[in-house]
């Protein structure tokens, strides 16, 4: 399947890439004051929205994950073991007893919730973190995405939680990442980027408030 709004290879509910809902429906919601709304569907149809996610996806950085440093460990270091094979098997056992790590952060963001939503995607575009699930409740929505793999840490998941408060929205994140200890700093880091990444306005287009004024 491919993104009939980025022309990405894709599957599932929602593009990697853009952010853009795959399944063609004609319900699809609508907005008229994306900045204040809670649905993430609706955010992302805005056309000026789904630009900017998609330019931060086009040019996201990848990393080496840490199934291909150990594919190139198997390579250079003469053993019988298979250190790639080895993290396959070993990292689902210690998930299965319990081994985990991760880290958690909240804030309030003094911007309108649809924009703080919009702006957690274009992070999640911006840092090739693809969107896995959407759950959207009448006050806001919780974004899963995978936590891709590194040098420091095998796969794991990021969840971004944006709620509606009075003034502003506020937003927790935590991430998870099973059969390991430690990450060695990988979801400090990537928590920062995030948190930095809502407070500022991504390329999103300028508030109807500051036009107005302007």
């Amino acid at each position: 399947m491919f993104c009939c709004e980025c022309g990405s290879k894709a599957q599932g509910k929602f593009c990697s890439h853009c952010g853009h809902p795959l399944q063609a429906d004609a319900s699809a919601p609508l907005t008229e004051d994306w900045e204040h709304d809670v649905r993430y569907e609706a955010i992302v149809n805005v056309a000026a929205v789904r630009d900017v996610i998609a330019s931060h996806a086009q040019h996201a950085k990848k990393g080496m994950s840490a199934e291909t440093f150990l594919s190139i460990c198997d390579k250079v270091i003469d053993s019988p073991i298979s250190y790639a094979g080895l993290a396959e098997v070993v990292q689902p056992m210690w998930a299965k007893v319990g081994v985990r790590t991760g880290k958690e952060r909240a804030e309030e963001i003094a911007a309108p919730i649809g924009r703080v939503i919009a702006r957690a995607v274009c992070s999640l575009a911006k840092h090739g973190q693809p969107i896995l699930n959407v759950q959207q409740g009448d006050g806001g929505c919780l974004l899963t995405a995978e936590f891709p793999s590194s040098m420091l840490a095998m796969k794991g998941d990021l969840r971004i939680s944006v709620v509606r408060m009075e003034q502003g929205a506020f937003v927790g994140a935590e991430t998870d990442i099973s059969g390991q200890m430690f990450d060695w700093g990988k979801s400090t880091n990537a928590l920062a980027q995030l948190f930095a990444d809502l407070h500022s306005e991504m390329g999103l287009p300028a508030s109807e408030q500051k036009r107005i004024a302007a």
